[in-house]
């Protein structure tokens, strides 16, 4: 049996933003404005560049699953490491000329990758997602990198590769609106944020929880807690009541939120006490852990983010860094696909990375790298496993010797959008890219 959240911890969850919003801290956000590919090999590994020993896996890789025929009945978790995840570290390209004669101090050795072919292959700490297979897309980016996180974020969570302001709207709130029921009052929803511009959407709701520490500050209180318990009432009634501010102001919007808010905690089922489920005990693993129970009930929610909210951004000391964030990613992924095959979603949520950009071709002499362009991304789940787009050459850089992306993180989307929930690329992005085909296992 997958361990659950209980109804009361679900529902302090889905109220600690509104609180927050209240009185400060972090922010809970309303979506709507208005109202040949070859398959992993798995094999043992050796010891990881971090100096700990990388757990060896002789288990049999899970049975391939194909996708759900409907797509209705799609799910979508959205894994977002943010600060910049460094892709020749995660998918190690040990068999390209050029590689270790650009990173003399941060090289990731052959004897700690896991092969996915002669040329690439997965860090030794992935070795369950190696296990299980990904679709690993090569040299995603943008035409236009820019070295800026807000700038290249803020791109990420728009949908526009060359151009952070050309929507008023988020990537996955669009996605929202394309797949979401108006009627439910989350659609998205994004755990261990306060207020994340990628699911601001148009026509369905979407929220943002910020973190576990903030569950039961508008529900839940006990009994003999008359304080809290009068707080919380009349935080309901405030959503309840009506607006004596201005048409389209913040008091309406505030009150709105807490309406829905309320909305929300009421489609919540009733769920058992049933311990961690394996799960981490941090904010990444806990996030995913909750995206695995909001996507197993009723509750409307078809996409679900969850930032790891650890530090990717490794300037100095990378090699001593960048194994324990592959570490976290493996090991909080492994948990979440085992609980959804207890809860029988295997074949229904798709689970996709995204980062900013990549690092550096060339580390820096502090052992560490710096901002850089193209990177890797990851789908898993009902995927064919294996390698799409083409590696950034490792001898043609660009004019200031960094990678060039081979696959624009558009295309990326517009795979996603197109052929796991069947909207058409042009319905959420500004360009028309070609979604990449057979990454999707079908019946």
């Amino acid at each position: 049996m997958p361990a659950s959240v209980s109804r009361r911890e679900l529902l302090k969850w889905a109220s600690a933003g509104a609180g927050a919003a209240a009185v400060g801290g972090a922010t809970w956000m309303v979506g709507r404005s208005d109202a040949d590919h070859m398959a992993p090999n798995p094999r043992a590994t050796s010891t990881s560049s971090s100096g700990t020993n990388a757990p060896r896996t002789t288990a049999v890789a899970p049975a391939a699953i194909a996708a759900v025929g409907d797509l209705s009945q799609r799910l979508l978790v959205v894994v977002e490491m943010g600060g910049g995840n460094d892709g020749m570290s995660t998918l190690v390209p040990y068999g390209m000329s050029g590689y270790y004669d650009l990173r003399q101090r941060t090289a990731v050795s052959e004897t700690d990758v896991l092969p996915l072919d002669d040329q690439v292959g997965f860090h030794a700490n992935l070795a369950n997602i190696h296990r299980r297979g990904a679709a690993v897309l090569q040299g995603v980016g943008s035409s236009t990198p820019d070295g800026s996180h807000f700038e290249m974020m803020a791109r990420w969570w728009s949908g526009d590769p060359v151009n952070s302001r050309s929507f008023d709207t988020g990537f996955l709130g669009r996605l929202a609106d394309a797949i979401g029921d108006p009627a439910a009052a989350a659609v998205a929803v994004s755990v261990g944020s306060s207020s994340h511009p990628a699911l601001l959407s148009k026509k369905v709701g979407t929220l943002a929880i910020p973190n576990a520490d903030a569950i039961g500050y508008v529900v839940g209180a006990a009994d003999d807690d008359t304080l809290r318990q009068a707080f919380q009432r009349g935080f309901a009634a405030f959503g309840e009541g009506a607006g004596g501010g201005a048409p389209g102001g913040f008091e309406e919007l505030l009150r709105a939120v807490r309406a829905q808010t309320v909305q929300f905690a009421g489609t919540v089922g009733e769920f058992g006490e049933e311990g961690d489920g394996g799960y981490p005990d941090d904010s990444f693993g806990q996030g995913l852990r909750l995206a695995a129970q909001l996507l197993s009930v009723d509750l409307g929610v078809r996409i679900v983010h969850v930032p790891m909210n650890q530090d990717f951004d490794t300037h100095d000391d990378h090699s001593g860094r960048h194994p324990d964030l592959m570490k976290a990613l493996d090991t909080s992924l492994e948990a979440l696909f085992v609980d959804l095959e207890a809860r029988g979603l295997s074949d229904r949520v798709l689970v996709m990375t995204t980062s900013e950009f990549g690092r550096t071709a060339r580390d820096n002499a502090s052992a560490g790298l710096d901002h850089g362009t193209a990177s890797v991304a990851m789908l898993m789940g009902p995927v064919n496993a294996g390698l799409y787009g083409e590696h950034p050459s490792l001898t043609d850089l660009d004019e200031n010797s960094d990678l060039v992306a081979t696959v624009g993180f558009d295309q990326y989307y517009a795979t996603v959008a197109d052929g796991w929930f069947g909207v058409p690329a042009s319905d959420v992005l500004n360009s028309t890219p070609e979604a990449l085909t057979g990454v999707f296992r079908t019946a």
